[in-house]
């Protein structure tokens, strides 16, 4: 500790002359009065003040100095670790970042169509700056179902209510029927008579046998005893999907012996569609088939769902004519709907 002796005409004086020199920071320890210059009369009075100020500790401001910039150096490599991880989310929540400028206008057009921007990125990383190219590459992921007339054993229709179920069945049946071949319908909607009538008026109009299923093992009976004759549809109701499926699963433990096809309104936008498919369990879902393309605002989501699921598709239906607005699709004619964005009837 450093301690000096300050003397002012007043204690002001004396105080401002310890704060000039020793600092804000010192410590006053005592002060008193004095009388200095000459004898007698001539003498003035003064104010001595002692103060007190802690000595300059070099090697502790050394020690401070180097914690200090070890904590800088700390900070900064936090700092770098935090940008990189930022640089990664952005990354994840913007895949745009890794479009380069030649292929922006191809990523926006995919993202205005409706597909994923994460499967934009990948299919933009491994086509050419050109449309066709996209297309190409957008085909060859797309699956399909090889659907044969004369050779398919039948179909089971699931799906959300209103996605077109019962509508797809009608136009699968007449499919069947051009080729001459013998069909039996089921309907596991037994409860709703608007249901019932329909699938009657069409058994009448095709000729073919109708059977009323109300429980899931009531099934194995009706499809073995005609499956054999030809092919077989089953229309399920639309509010009990899941549990369908999970009774069919335990009734055929052998094995389902139709396409399980899952129905999908493609009027729905992308997420609610990964929704609709995550809720259900992919095993028990063969193929895909999607409905209503004359009024869906976009195609993307057919090819989202197709690489989801990673099932092939079955169906696609362009408009309520029945038995005219069904397609047997080709890749290349969803790969067309995903880049073109327009459905031809």
């Amino acid at each position: 500790m450093m301690i000096r002796k300050f003397t002012g005409s007043s204690f002001k004086d004396a105080l401002d002359q310890v704060k000039q020199e020793l600092g804000a920071h010192a410590m006053i320890l005592s002060s008193r009065s004095i009388k200095s210059g000459g004898f007698g009369l001539l003498q003035r009075p003064m104010v001595e003040v002692t103060a007190a100020v802690d000595e300059p500790d070099t090697a502790g401001q050394q020690r401070a100095s180097s914690e200090e910039l070890d904590s800088l150096v700390r900070e900064v490599r936090s700092m770098r670790e935090e940008m990189g991880f930022l640089k990664d989310t952005l990354s994840t929540l913007m895949p745009g970042m890794r479009i380069g400028k030649d292929k922006k206008g191809l990523f926006n057009l995919l993202l205005k169509h409706g597909v994923d921007p994460q499967f934009a990125v990948v299919l933009l990383e491994r086509s050419s700056e050109t449309v066709e190219s996209l297309r190409k590459t957008i085909s060859q992921d797309i699956r399909v179902h090889e659907f044969s007339p004369a050779e398919e054993r039948g179909f089971l229709f699931v799906g959300t209510p209103g996605a077109g179920k019962t509508t797809t069945l009608s136009k699968v049946a007449h499919l069947l029927r051009e080729k001459r071949r013998r069909l039996s319908l089921i309907t596991l909607d037994s409860e709703r008579i608007g249901a019932i009538a329909h699938m009657k008026e069409l058994s009448q109009e095709l000729s073919c046998d109708l059977k009323i299923a109300r429980t899931v093992s009531d099934l194995p009976r009706m499809i073995y005893r005609d499956i054999e004759k030809g092919p077989v549809l089953v229309d399920t109701p639309g509010y009990n999907y899941r549990d369908i499926l999970g009774d069919i699963e335990e009734v055929f433990s052998s094995g389902f012996p139709l396409t399980r096809c899952c129905v999908m309104d493609a009027t729905m936008d992308s997420h609610a569609g990964e929704r609709v498919w995550q809720s259900m369990n992919a095993g028990q879902i063969d193929t895909i088939g999607f409905t209503k393309l004359d009024i869906a605002p976009q195609y993307g989501g057919l090819y989202n769902l197709s690489l989801l699921s990673g099932r092939p598709v079955s169906f696609v239906t362009n408009g309520p004519s029945v038995p005219d607005d069904i397609r047997i699709p080709s890749p290349d004619y969803v790969a067309g709907l995903v880049v073109g964005g327009a459905c031809a009837n």
